[in-house]
C-alpha cells in the first residue's frame, strides 16, 4: 500500500514538473502567440502588427512580383537608365509601404475589435449578423465602379507603367505610391473576410491570395470579380437566414 502510495506521489510530482516545463515553455515562446486575454501588452501589438504585415506581404507578394518584373524588362533595356536594380529597390519600397500602412490600420482594428469582444482571441467574428454584413458588404464593392477602376489599373501594369514618365527616381516612387494605392482600393475589402474566419486561418489567407491572383490574371475581370462578388453575398445572407 504504502509503495503504492509513494509510486502515485511520484507520477504527480513529475506531471506537475512537465505541467511547469510546459508553461515556462508557453511563456518563453508568448511573443509568437495570438494575445489570450482581453488585455493586449504592449508586446502583443508590436507581435500583431508583425504578424498582419508579414501576412499582406505574402498575400500581395506574387501579384507584385509580376509587376516588379516588368518594370525592370522595361527600364533594363534603357541606355538612359543607369541602375534598374535600384529603381526596383525603390519601387518596392514605396509599395509595400502602402500595405505596411494598411497592415497597421488592421491590426488596430482587431485591437480595438477584441476589447469590445466584436472578435475572438483568433480574431473571428464572435456574431454571425457582423460576419454577414461583412461578406455582405465586401461582396457588393466587388461591383462598384471604384473596383473596377482600380482593377483596370493592376491587369494593365504595361500601360500603367508607359503613362507616367520617368525622368528620376521621384518619378519611379510615385509609380510605386500610385500602384500600390490602386492595388490597395482593389483588394482591402477582400482582406476584410479575414475576421469572418480568423485572421490566423491559413488555409483562408491562400484562398484569398489565389481569389487576388485570379482577378489579375484571368481573362474577362468583371465578371470575375463579380463572381467572388456574388458568391460572396451568398455567403453572407446564408449566415443571416441560417
Amino acid at each position: 500500500m504504502d509503495m503504492n502510495t509513494d509510486s502515485m506521489s511520484m507520477d504527480m510530482n513529475t506531471d506537475s514538473m512537465s505541467m511547469d516545463m510546459n508553461t515556462d515553455s508557453m511563456d518563453k515562446f508568448s511573443l509568437f502567440a495570438m494575445p489570450m486575454d482581453s488585455n493586449w501588452t504592449r508586446n502583443d501589438f508590436i507581435v500583431m502588427n508583425l504578424m498582419w504585415i508579414i501576412m499582406m506581404f505574402a498575400m500581395m507578394f506574387p501579384s507584385a512580383l509580376m509587376f516588379l518584373f516588368l518594370f525592370y524588362s522595361m527600364r533594363k533595356n534603357m541606355a538612359t537608365v543607369v541602375s534598374p536594380k535600384s529603381e526596383v529597390i525603390l519601387l518596392s519600397v514605396m509599395y509595400f509601404l502602402i500595405w505596411t500602412i494598411f497592415s497597421i490600420s488592421a491590426c488596430y482594428l482587431q485591437y480595438v475589435f477584441h476589447n469590445y469582444s466584436v472578435v475572438n482571441m483568433m480574431g473571428a467574428f464572435t456574431s454571425n449578423n457582423v460576419a454577414a454584413a461583412t461578406l455582405i458588404g465586401a461582396g457588393l464593392f466587388q461591383f462598384s465602379n471604384l473596383k473596377n477602376a482600380c482593377l483596370e489599373k493592376c491587369r494593365n501594369p504595361l500601360a500603367f507603367i508607359m503613362g507616367i514618365k520617368i525622368n528620376s527616381n521621384k518619378d519611379v516612387l510615385k509609380i510605386g505610391l500610385l500602384h500600390g494605392l490602386y492595388c490597395l482600393g482593389c483588394c482591402w475589402a477582400l482582406m476584410l473576410i479575414l475576421f469572418v474566419n480568423g485572421v490566423m486561418n491559413m488555409l483562408w489567407v491562400v484562398i484569398i491570395t489565389i481569389a487576388v491572383l485570379a482577378e489579375k490574371l484571368i481573362p474577362f475581370e468583371k465578371l470575375t470579380s463579380r463572381f467572388f462578388g456574388f458568391l460572396l453575398v451568398l455567403w453572407g445572407t446564408y449566415l443571416i437566414f441560417f
